[in-house]
């Protein structure tokens, strides 16, 4: 299992007083600071025919330089990064539908690339409770996780729970949203294989190509729990925990982005231990799982120009206007929710003028942003560069459209931080040649290791005594052809 919450696990201590510069293109965070600062930087904002794709320049100092929101310590040197963008196929978007399934016509959104059998996958993405087939792509962040999926190969489909269909509560649980019982008779699940039929007679994809789930809220539920009986080959949940019962039945790579705030009655603090021991038990079993944790982030003034509509001079405005008012530490980070704020803003709008100016749809987008920031219970785009590396290799089992992914190259390592020694144990691999690749974040080898592996022994390296403080990278690569890496922190 990997579990990920704190981004920063050291700070390196340097002479004071001494400030260096970043220069950010095609971004925001440029500034001076001393050596040893948290910094957060940003992409700006994503076109419609593009998604952001990574930092480029000097970035070794960064946590995360696949994310849009990048986060690291600042290095005792000027740096300069850029924010690198990927465009989308050429005329890609999602086509709609009204398709047959089980017992009446479905609106069904979907995406296969021009040669539809060479997609890695068909990701199918579910949406929450009381949703819809375009909930997600209504919404800033889950249009992001869209474009994302598209851009890099994956063809994607989406559409809607019964209930939500019929609005009906078939079940009689209060809600509107999928059915999460694993059994052959769910109208949900033969809804799904019913479109996935149709798309195969129509040459749309491969019959072999396998099927992934991404789902927010129930539908996160729905892609841990009906994903793994439905034999996906991967499941990813935004804010559910899903069910313990597939702590020890799953068989399915599945990772959790939980919100570190997330105040919804169904989940909260409780719902996401759940979904952390659900993840450490399938660890425990062999089964490749990740848990996020996702932090609060601080707010910068071009922010809102995530919005349409809001242009850089408004953007300034609102983000003014809720520092005023209180809705910010000092730091940025927020601390008052979106009613909250409504609240403050309804008792005295004239104190508040470029709140008050925004249209209803833009006061639902900037309820949305604010919720992500404050990391509640939303989907969220922070984390795009880690859900797609999980797609692509979890825990080392590379995406093919012919492969059955089922065959990991799982490891532990400890201690993590390290300083002179190093232990790592691969968790149900076969006796194989291992190379251990020592790296900077940017990449550069910094030491190559190769060992004979069996199946009962720990790998015992000891490390460079030359090496400074901080975040490097450590890539297993086996002579069966399977990889996985992951950060190690160095403390001498």
């Amino acid at each position: 299992m990997k579990y990920w919450l704190v981004y920063l696990l050291f700070l390196p201590v340097w002479a004071p007083g001494q400030q260096y510069s970043i220069k950010v293109n095609g971004g925001y965070g440029s500034g001076l600071f001393n050596a040893g600062d948290t910094i957060h930087i940003w992409a700006r904002e994503e076109k419609l025919t593009e998604t952001f794709q990574n930092w480029s320049g000097d970035t070794s100092w960064m946590i995360n330089p696949e994310e849009w929101h990048a986060i690291g310590i600042m290095p005792p040197r000027n740096v300069t990064v850029t924010a690198e963008f990927q465009d989308l196929p050429s005329g890609a978007k999602l086509t709609f539908e009204r398709m047959q399934g089980r017992d009446t016509l479905k609106p069904v959104q979907y995406y296969f690339p021009p040669k539809g059998p060479t997609a890695k996958a068909l990701v199918w993405i579910f949406h929450g409770t009381g949703g819809s087939f375009h909930s997600i792509t209504d919404q800033i962040e889950g249009t992001s996780i869209v474009k994302k999926l598209v851009a890099n190969g994956y063809a994607v489909a989406i559409s809607e729970s019964e209930e939500s269909t019929y609005r009906r509560d078939f079940d009689g649980d209060g809600n509107l949203r999928w059915r999460y019982v694993a059994s052959a008779d769910n109208v949900d699940m033969q809804n799904i294989q019913q479109f996935r039929d149709t798309f195969v007679a129509r040459g749309y994809i491969d019959p072999l190509l396998p099927n992934m789930g991404l789902g927010f809220s129930a539908g996160g539920a729905f892609a841990l729990i009906n994903g793994w009986f439905m034999k996906f080959a991967r499941g990813v949940s935004y804010c559910a925990p899903g069910s313990v019962g597939i702590a020890d039945k799953s068989d399915m790579p599945s990772q959790w982005f939980m919100g570190f705030n997330d105040n919804h009655p169904d989940v909260g603090k409780a719902g996401n231990d759940t979904a952390r021991i659900i993840s450490a038990a399938l660890d425990q079993r062999g089964v490749c799982s990740q848990f996020n944790l996702f932090p609060p982030s601080p707010c910068y003034p071009e922010y809102f120009r995530r919005i349409s509509g809001i242009d850089p001079v408004l953007s300034a405005q609102i983000f003014n206007e809720l520092m005023t008012m209180g809705a910010f530490t000092s730091r940025n980070f927020p601390k008052l929710y979106p009613d909250q704020i409504k609240g403050i803003v309804l008792t005295s709008p004239s104190k508040y003028p470029a709140l008050s100016s925004l249209t209803a749809a833009q006061i639902i987008h900037l309820d949305d942003q604010l919720i992500v920031l404050i990391a509640g219970h939303h989907v969220q785009s922070h984390f795009n560069g880690r859900m797609l590396r999980f797609l692509d290799e979890a825990c080392g089992e590379i995406t093919t459209p012919y492969s059955d992914l089922r065959s990991p190259l799982g490891f532990e390592l400890w201690p993590n931080p390290a300083s002179h020694r190093l232990f790592i144990r691969l968790v149900g691999v076969q006796d194989q040649k291992i190379s251990v690749q020592l790296t900077g974040l940017d990449g550069k080898l910094i030491r190559y290791y190769t060992r004979d592996h069996h199946q009962k022994e720990t790998i015992e390296l000891n490390l460079p005594e030359s090496l400074r403080s901080g975040v490097y990278g450590l890539r297993l690569t086996g002579s069966l052809g399977y990889r996985n890496s992951e950060k190690l922190t160095i403390l001498q």
